[in-house]
């Protein structure tokens, strides 16, 4: 190559890099903000469809001034190959998020969550949970009332439930947890996932003690929301065992927590008065389970319910303490009345 081509040659090169440098200081100058600006708005949401290409994505966001440029955010997704990976649902644009920021959120799924922990702790009757539930936004308490009873809609979550008849209350099978619910949400949902729970975690030994049972799940159900209510987790195998033993003789439960539900109260040894009302779910008046759970018992009750402990015990009390005193003659049971309660 003669002096003067490789001269030509050596200026061609040069002009060619200068030619790619200036186009990299462009690109950078543009490419850098559209994809690092933070959002200087207000906070905003935009909602990702299912099926809802990165193009139509990048240029919403754009029309909305969420991103400067959809053209480099859509460039960016395909050279990230993540075009293809965004996931529907709402999302929250918030001041200081930059259109990488906001990529790598819909790729991640991190979508807006306005739902609402509820606790629905052990031993809350129907009536409670309504009010909770509607107290959170959650759903009108006459409309989960409502739902709350046995329905086509619920058959088939589970054989346990079989049994029930329709219009029956759900009482005792809203399985107590922490739900994570959203503001107007349809009753019926939330029954079926309370319902869903109840089975859920009823697992292999219990499934096999509820088997074993002569009792119908329902009556184990009752007895269980009756434990629930008159011993500490410790004592509620003994507890139901006393139950158990009282119910093979014949006597009478004499519940004080049967009382409490009736009357609506919550005190630790009904006068006479209180034990003496007229209504089947008093069990100082009428013999055997009453007629229904007075509560929504966890799944401790629920064991202790379906095999009760052994036990020559035919009474207990509880102390203001909350220790569980038991007695095997009525004798005794008056003695520990006498020195614990009176």
């Amino acid at each position: 190559m003669s002096k003067g081509r490789r001269r030509a040659f050596r200026i061609a090169i040069v002009t060619a890099t200068g030619a790619v440098a200036v186009l990299g200081l462009v690109g950078y100058l543009w490419v850098r903000p559209a994809l690092l600006t933070p959002y200087r708005g207000e906070s905003a949401e935009i909602t990702v469809e299912r099926g809802m290409s990165m193009a139509a994505v990048a240029a919403e966001l754009e029309r909305r001034e969420l991103i400067p440029d959809a053209l480099v955010l859509r460039l960016y997704a395909r050279l990230r190959q993540d075009a293809a990976a965004i996931q529907s649902g709402p999302y929250r644009v918030e001041v200081g998020m930059r259109p990488v920021d906001i990529l790598d959120a819909m790729v991640a799924g991190r979508v807006i969550d306005d739902s609402v922990a509820v606790t629905i702790p052990e031993g809350f009757r129907l009536d409670q949970i309504a009010y909770r539930l509607e107290r959170n936004d959650i759903v009108e308490r006459d409309a989960f009332a409502e739902a709350a009873l046995m329905q086509d809609a619920y058959r088939g979550i589970d054989p346990l439930f079989d049994e029930l008849e329709d219009g029956a209350s759900l009482e005792g099978f809203l399985f107590p947890e922490t739900y994570r619910l959203f503001p107007g949400s349809e009753p019926e949902a939330i029954v079926r996932r309370m319902l869903a729970t109840f089975a859920r975690r009823l697992d292999e030994e219990l499934r096999a003690a509820l088997e074993r049972t002569e009792r119908s799940l329902r009556e184990v159900v009752i007895l269980a929301s009756i434990v629930e209510a008159e011993a500490p987790p410790e004592d509620m195998p003994k507890v139901a065992g006393v139950f158990r033993n009282r119910l093979e003789r014949g006597m009478r439960l004499e519940s004080d927590a049967t009382v409490n539900y009736v009357l609506g109260t919550s005190v630790l040894q009904p006068t006479f008065a209180q034990v003496a009302v007229d209504d089947p779910y008093n069990t100082y008046r009428y013999p055997g389970l009453p007629p229904g759970p007075i509560g929504n018992p966890g799944l401790t009750a629920l064991r202790a319910a379906a095999d009760p402990q052994e036990t020559s015990y035919y009474f207990f009390l509880n102390k203001p303490t909350g220790e569980t005193v038991f007695s095997r003659t009525f004798r005794e049971h008056l003695d520990s009345k006498a020195r614990y309660l009176d």
